[in-house]
C-alpha cells in the first residue's frame, strides 16, 4: 500500500514542468533585481569626491592630484549611492555579475592626460 502514494508523486511528476535549471547546459535566468557591479567612465569624471564621501563602506578612493578613482570590489555593497549622487552620471550600475575571483582586487582607473 505505500506505494501507491508514491506511484502517484512520480506519475504526477512527469507531467510537470521541471523547477530546477539544468545549470550547466542551459543559462540562468536573470534576476531583474540584481544591481550587478559599478561601471566607471573615466572621460566624464571631475574627480570631485562626491562618491567617495557617499560610499559608506569606503570602498572608493578619489585622488584629484593624480585623477585616479579606484573601488575595492569586496568593500562594495552594491547600494549605488555612488551612482545617484555623481553629478557628471560617470558611474552606472552594470546588471551583469563580476566575475568570481580568489584574489582581492581593486580597480584602479587612471586619466593618462
Amino acid at each position: 500500500m505505500a506505494f501507491l502514494p508514491m506511484g502517484k508523486t512520480i506519475l504526477g511528476s512527469l507531467f510537470k514542468k521541471e523547477s530546477t535549471v539544468a545549470y550547466p547546459f542551459a543559462p540562468l535566468p536573470k534576476d531583474p533585481l540584481v544591481r550587478g557591479h559599478v561601471g566607471f567612465e573615466i572621460d566624464t569624471c571631475i574627480f570631485c569626491g562626491i562618491c567617495q564621501n557617499k560610499c559608506p563602506t569606503g570602498a572608493i578612493t578619489v585622488d584629484k592630484e593624480s585623477q585616479r578613482w579606484e573601488i575595492a570590489r569586496f568593500q562594495c555593497i552594491l547600494c549605488g549611492e555612488c551612482v545617484s549622487s555623481c553629478p557628471k552620471d560617470c558611474l552606472q550600475m552594470h546588471p551583469t555579475l563580476t566575475p568570481s575571483s580568489d584574489e582581492r582586487t581593486t580597480d584602479v582607473v587612471t586619466l593618462n592626460a
